[in-house]
């Protein structure tokens, strides 16, 4: 709570939190934490439970899970920290990988610790099913701090309520899921709940930079969020500077120390001077270091200035920031991705379906843009009316600027969306709670009863997503349309390549692969073999070379797989780019293999495993 002076009200047993109408509207330490701890119990005993009764794998579902488990594998096998090259991943040489040792280090952490006890395989099995769970309560506590902060005792219950809900329908906190997504959300939810600080103390705004440090180490798809929530700090400042003084103080001086430390403790000597725009590279560390000191040095010595003097010092320090960007690192002015090959961009980015925009996902499943994008846009306009009205203006400022800019990215790539479907929950759950108390003050009022009602309905990313597959499915029964074959997945199918299936195939001599690229991490993985491409933006290379090869006439492939190397040749039945191949390429090599027209320089290696196919290459 908060006394009308707008300090913390009194006793350390008490969270801080907007001054509600209501004067006993409070939530002890002590009572946060047990609610935290039981909506978290919750959800990991749900998970668990989905875990072991359709779990067919204890490596989540997603390539990257197994290719994290890959690299945490060779660090635990004595690859260096600073060392993140993927030897069995591409062309001679390796690929050099832009993911951060800060997620393979809890999760070997965590394989050591369960090793003391447990057989290696056993230890691998708990690290790699804990560390999601683990991520369950940080994740927790940050919304629901936030949604305290914002709705009070009520919007926390009902923020913590809709977060479980979501968790429940995700795959990103299940276990298995050690991939780094999961870490950003963490992330992005703790910044926001510290952002929204109602006393602006300088400990929270320092926190919430050391986070995004943290977030742009960890992956440069928060890359956004972070500036954007840099941008908040100094408008803040420019606008009430006695009040956003130790603030942003603060948040400059955090920032620009913690991205240091991360990049000094995570970058190899040699790649000091290197920019890369997909991690934290000199190019972040510039900017991150200019915009951090130039935000302090203005709070420091500008706060007593007039406020066009203070918004003057702003533009400067911007123009600062934009010149060393331009100076530095040009090219990360864009998308990184923007740089791929032209053949991969038609060939495979334009399959991904988390890289892609809103106008490619209204073509392909217009039913699904509900489920992305209706909740970001119904907390946006719920923080767009609390401005209008005065209700905690600064707090629905805030997370107006965060959840849009997440809208924005969303898009333009719809993995963008879990962040804004995420933090869309705090002012949410506030309204909620709000028209609740309503509800509670007028119980014969059928109208309030349905606002509150279709308020917590329509704030649920699920309840969007079963609406647009009910209109949509039922739109093209009508209409006579039937049903896409291609769509229909079955969950109980047993995957393509899995430990056992390439059980034979992991026993003959090491060679390097030629597959499909979502094989390559479970190739990686389960064999001691090395493959060609990966879907992996850093594995151009791979990825092209398999693509030409793929696309050329069989004589002509052969010379291309011998100068790459290639001792197999393997693909599923159900390979995305078999199919590829068979619709865009029919006379290509890959097509013909597809097809049964297998050439003489291969030769099959009998499987057992239906829907696999192995082939050798013939010495010459």
């Amino acid at each position: 709570m908060a006394t009308d002076s707008g300090k913390p009200a009194a006793g350390p047993t008490y969270l801080a939190a907007w001054r509600r109408p209501d004067l006993n509207d409070q939530v002890s330490y002590r009572g946060f934490s047990l609610m935290i701890l039981l909506f978290s119990l919750a959800i990991i005993a749900f998970q668990l439970a989905l875990w072991f009764l359709k779990a067919k794998d204890y490596v989540g579902m997603d390539p990257d899970d197994a290719m994290r488990l890959v690299e945490v594998r060779d660090y635990l096998g004595g690859q260096g920290w600073f060392d993140l090259t993927q030897y069995r991943l591409g062309p001679d040489g390796g690929t050099l990988m832009h993911w951060s040792r800060l997620i393979d280090w809890p999760i070997a952490t965590l394989v050591s610790l369960y090793a003391l006890f447990l057989s290696p395989h056993q230890a691998e099995v708990m690290a790699v099913a804990t560390w999601p769970l683990l991520l369950v309560v940080p994740l927790l506590a940050s919304i629901g701090l936030a949604s305290y902060r914002l709705g009070g005792k009520g919007g926390m219950v009902i923020g913590l309520l809709l977060s479980v809900v979501f968790l429940a329908a995700i795959v990103r906190f299940r276990p298995g899921a050690i991939d780094h997504h999961n870490v950003q959300l963490v992330l992005a939810a703790f910044m926001t709940a510290m952002l929204i600080d109602p006393f602006a103390r300088a400990s929270n705004f320092a926190a919430a930079a050391a986070a995004g440090g943290l977030a742009l180490a960890i992956g440069a798809e928060t890359t956004p969020l972070v500036a954007v929530s840099a941008i908040v700090v100094a408008v803040l400042w420019a606008i009430d500077s006695e009040r956003y003084r130790k603030a942003a103080i603060g948040f400059g001086l955090a920032f620009a120390a913690a991205t240091g430390a991360i990049f000094f403790g995570t970058t190899p000597f040699g790649h000091y001077g290197s920019v890369t725009c997909d991690t934290l590279s000199l190019g972040y560390l510039s900017l991150a270091t200019v915009g951090g000191a130039a935000l302090a040095a203005s709070a420091f010595v500008l706060t007593d200035k007039p406020i066009h003097i203070r918004f003057t010092a702003l533009v400067l320090a911007g123009i600062l920031v934009l010149a060393t960007a331009i100076l530095v690192a040009p090219e990360c002015l864009q998308n990184p991705l923007n740089n791929l090959d032209p053949l991969l961009k038609t060939m495979w980015l334009s399959t991904i379906t988390e890289a892609q925009s809103i106008v490619a996902e209204m073509q392909h499943s217009p039913e699904d843009i509900g489920g992305f994008y209706a909740v970001g846009l119904l907390a946006l306009a719920v923080c767009f009316m609390r401005i209008m009205r005065r209700e905690q203006t600064i707090a629905h400022a805030i997370l107006l600027a965060l959840i849009g800019i997440s809208w924005i990215v969303g898009l333009l790539q719809v993995r963008g969306t879990m962040f804004a479907n995420f933090l869309a929950f705090i002012p949410l759950s506030a309204l909620i709670a709000d028209l609740r108390a309503l509800y509670a003050s007028r119980q014969k009022d059928s109208r309030a009863a349905l606002a509150f009602v279709m308020s917590a309905l329509l704030s649920v990313p699920a309840v969007w997503t079963m609406g647009g597959m009910a209109a949509f499915k039922a739109g093209d029964a009508i209409a006579g349309v039937p049903a896409n074959q291609a769509d229909a997945v079955d969950p109980d199918a047993e995957a393509c390549v899995t430990e056992k299936r390439v059980a034979d195939f992991a026993e003959m001599p090491a060679g390097r692969i030629l597959a499909g690229f979502n094989t390559g991490p479970a190739l990686l993985r389960f064999t001691p073999h090395s493959v060609l491409a990966a879907n992996y933006h850093r594995n151009q290379a791979g990825m092209i070379a398999t693509l030409k090869i793929a696309m050329a006439k069989p004589q002509d492939a052969l010379p291309m797989m011998e100068a790459q190397g290639v001792g197999y040749v393997l693909f599923c039945n159900d390979d995305p780019l078999v199919d590829l191949m068979k619709s865009k390429y029919p006379d290509g090599f890959l097509a013909k293999l597809g097809k049964g027209d297998v050439p003489g320089y291969i030769e099959e290696i009998p499987q057992r495993a239906a829907g696999l196919h192995i082939y050798q290459m013939i010495q010459r």
